[in-house]
């Protein structure tokens, strides 16, 4: 008798794509029927497709689960589908091309583009993936088989157009070995079954057949290309002559690092990988670090740095010493593949970088009757920070109606007229709308088009784009493919994040025929309070129906939009306190916490301690506190006692807690204006006491009561205060700690956290008055 799980069933597809029939991101369904309700946990029947990159129809797929064979995807009839590749490992060369990207991004490269090569043939073909300034460079994965002819062309025609080429080979391609006797070794690259997906493993071949396999994660990237753990470990034997030893470089994190005053130097050698550079000299302050004068090369075509803007290095950067140079000169130099403009001149993640102004212009000369004077443009109505805000709020709305706008008709829900905005003043606004630049978030400046002009890239769209880090001499194919893609991922993500329209209760809409439209906050309002009534009567409430009290169909939320509102509802995050949100439970769940609230305490920034080391403890913890503060249990009758004790302790000296707190943040915030740090004799005379009245543990209270909630500018007064001899407090790191902030720290660690936020502070007071008061006798 054959079992029922080894049965053939020819209707069966393993695998399918969700959000349209083009997508490339993947799903495998498992094979059993209790993996296929944990695979559905989130999802609805109508999120899969016979994806066209699977070689598929395009239509919808169902998911089938059954007890007695192999769960699968079916077609809904009548069937027309010549899709050939249906099984486990049909959709590995969409695995390979997302875990690629990802890979990449991790390696400081965000605007990685995959190209699926004859996606629906057996074994899916070849995937590229080309990154690096220019998309110069190329990962070819070699999925299905080549004659060695055609790998030998294939490999001369791609070395030809792009600066390294890195070739990986999956398992039934055959051509491993020639890549062997070329380059002593072999990168392999296969997918195993994991759970719920196909996790990509990568291997490496030497000529005596071994094969090492690691997972991709493990890996790095180098100008020689996948390097995995076996070739860092024993590199492979070669007949090559050693290469020159290569010279200390350090990684740089894309976004840490800023500069400005940049000054073009005499033309460098290239780069060692032949890659013509251009040579500049600026100031230049990492994250929480001072500024310093480095040298920095950027690749030849790129837009040269003005040195009277603040500049990120949002691409791949590495930290070289310079040897060869004198004591005057700076001893760092980095290398970087590209560095995005700011629009604001200064910035209070660096706020020590100061641009260079720009020269003052020339007298214009005086009109003559015959030459009339040209005139400048008025000012904004709505003022420039106002009128990029709603120019995104514009543009969101026209993503999620999947439509273009007009230039003319997007600046007149700005209150000002077409002829109020010079073109250059055009793209600076929308180079602003889309800054920062950041992977997977559209442009949305792709949206806007002139008027009577045909559904295409703008004239300026190219220069758009320059600001924000491409190439300034793109070809006209390329924007063009830049604009349609910015575009469809604008859409995608606008009818992915949208919001469902909440119906008014039914006496309410039969009485004036309308609906009325939340937004996301306001819902966020709603679930809080009806958690904080289910909290009250000690019960918990399936997440179905939270969202039918309210009138939102559960197919509406992906199971991101409920991490993310469950999370919005215990905002802002406090360790020790009750979350509502570990009242909301899944369907069918009986007891303990639901699937989904580990996630949502990660995106809390819950970290595990010795009191809740796992997510259980702390839902145990989390859900009997939401139901203390809202109900009159016994812990809350002893935080009702403390409290009282507490009125007592401050009234002996003649004051309150809260007149104590307000005082001091008053002190801290003068101090930060005046940009210094104060110890507890000022704070304390600022709210009318001796030094001596307050405990360390009383310190420690009143400045988290100071910083929870964080100050307007989302920064810690705290910092800025210290004990004597300017040291840092004993009980900074429980400031920390009770605030949610990382702690348990080294000394070294918390000084450096202690400055990089006294820095934050005195950058976000210091353009909040205009006159230092006085310092204190």
């Amino acid at each position: 008798m054959v079992s029922p799980t080894s049965e053939e069933d020819t209707r069966k597809v393993q695998t399918a794509v969700i959000g349209q029939a083009e997508s490339d991101w993947p799903v495998f369904l498992p094979y059993d029927h209790d993996d296929f309700d944990r695979f559905m946990w989130g999802r609805t029947r109508d999120d899969f497709y016979c994806g066209v990159l699977l070689g598929g129809c395009g239509k919808k797929l169902t998911p089938k689960r059954y007890t007695e064979k192999k769960c699968h995807f079916a077609h809904r009839p009548p069937v027309h589908c010549r899709r050939t590749e249906t099984g486990e490992a049909s959709a590995d060369h969409l695995y390979i091309g997302q875990a690629l990207r990802r890979w990449l991004l991790r390696q400081g490269y965000q605007d990685a583009e995959v190209t699926y090569l004859d996606p629906g043939s057996v074994h899916g073909g070849a995937v590229e993936v080309r990154f690096g300034q220019g998309l110069s460079r190329l990962i070819r994965v070699q999925l299905a088989r080549l004659s060695l002819r055609e790998w030998q062309e294939t490999r001369e025609r791609l070395a030809e157009r792009h600066t390294h080429v890195h070739w990986a080979y999956g398992p039934y391609c055959g051509l491993s070995h020639s890549e062997v006797d070329v380059a002593g070794h072999a990168i392999r690259i296969s997918c195993r079954t994991e759970s719920e997906t196909r996790a990509v493993y990568v291997g490496t071949q030497y000529p005596d057949n071994s094969l090492a396999w690691s997972s991709l994660a493990e890996c790095r990237l180098s100008d020689e290309g996948i390097i995995t753990p076996r070739l860092d470990a024993e590199p492979p034997a070669s007949s090559t002559p050693a290469p020159a030893p290569t010279p200390v470089a350090f990684p740089l994190a894309p976004g840490t690092i800023a500069f400005t005053a940049a000054a073009e130097l005499p033309a460098p050698r290239p780069d060692p990988d032949g890659t013509a550079v251009r040579l500049y000299e600026a100031d230049l302050q990492p994250l929480g670090s001072a500024v310093v004068r480095v040298r920095i090369t950027l690749p030849h075509a790129h837009p040269v740095p003005s040195p009277h803007q603040l500049h990120v290095i949002y691409s791949s950067a590495h930290l070289l010493p310079l040897t060869e140079v004198t004591s005057s000169e700076p001893a760092w130099l980095i290398r970087a593949d590209g560095a995005s403009p700011l629009p604001q001149q200064t910035d209070s993640r660096w706020p020590n970088l100061r641009p260079v102004s720009p020269p003052p212009e020339s007298p214009r000369p005086t009109p003559t009757r015959t030459e009339p004077a040209a005139s400048t443009p008025p000012p904004l109505p709505l003022g420039e920070a106002e009128t990029i805000r709603v120019f995104r709020s514009r543009l969101d709305l026209v993503a999620r109606a999947r439509g273009l706008i007009n230039w003319e008709t997007l600046v007149g829900h700005a209150g000002a007229a077409p002829g109020d905005i010079t073109p250059e003043e055009r793209v600076r606004l929308l180079i602003s709308v889309d800054h920062p630049r950041a992977d997977g978030k559209p442009v949305l400046s792709a949206l806007v088009k002139p008027a009577l002009a045909p559904d295409a890239p703008a004239p300026y769209f190219a220069d758009v784009l320059a600001g924000l880090g491409w190439r300034a001499d793109l070809p006209e194919a390329k924007v063009a493919e830049i604009w349609g893609r910015e575009r469809r991922t604008a859409y995608a993500l606008a009818h992915n994040a949208a919001v469902p329209a909440l119906q008014q209760p039914p006496s309410a809409s039969a009485e004036n025929g309308t609906k009325l439209t939340l937004n996301e906050d306001q819902i966020v309002a709603r679930f809080r309070e009806h958690l904080k009534l289910v909290a009250n009567g000690r019960s918990v409430i399936k997440w179905k129906t939270l969202l039918r009290k309210h009138g939102i169909p559960s197919s509406a939320l992906s199971a991101r939009d409920q991490v993310r509102l469950l999370a919005a509802v215990d905002r802002p995050y406090v360790p020790g306190r009750g979350l509502l949100s570990a009242l909301v439970k899944g369907e069918g769940q009986l007891t303990g916490p639901a699937p989904f609230f580990g996630e949502v305490l990660a995106e809390l920034g819950w970290v595990p301690d010795a009191t809740t080391p796992t997510v259980e403890a702390a839902w145990r913890a989390a859900s009997g506190r939401a139901y203390a503060q809202h109900t009159g249990t016994p812990q809350s009758i002893s935080a009702t006692r403390s409290a009282e004790a507490d009125r007592t302790h401050w009234s002996r000296l003649g004051t309150t807690k809260a007149a104590v707190v307000d005082a001091t943040r008053r002190s801290l915030i003068d101090a930060a204006r005046r940009q210094v740090c104060v110890g507890w004799h000022t704070l304390a005379a600022a709210a009318g006491l001796k030094p001596t009245d307050l405990s360390d543990k009383a310190r420690e209270a009143i400045l988290v009561a100071v910083d929870s909630p964080t100050s307007p500018h989302g920064v810690l007064l705290s910092s800025l205060v210290v004990a004597s001899e300017h040291t840092p407090v004993p009980y900074f790191d429980s400031i920390l700690k009770r605030l949610g902030r990382p702690h348990g720290l080294r000394p070294i660690e918390l000084g450096q956290v202690r400055k990089r936020e006294q820095s934050l502070v005195f950058a976000a007071y210091s353009s909040t008055s205009t006159t230092a008061p006085k310092e204190r006798s």
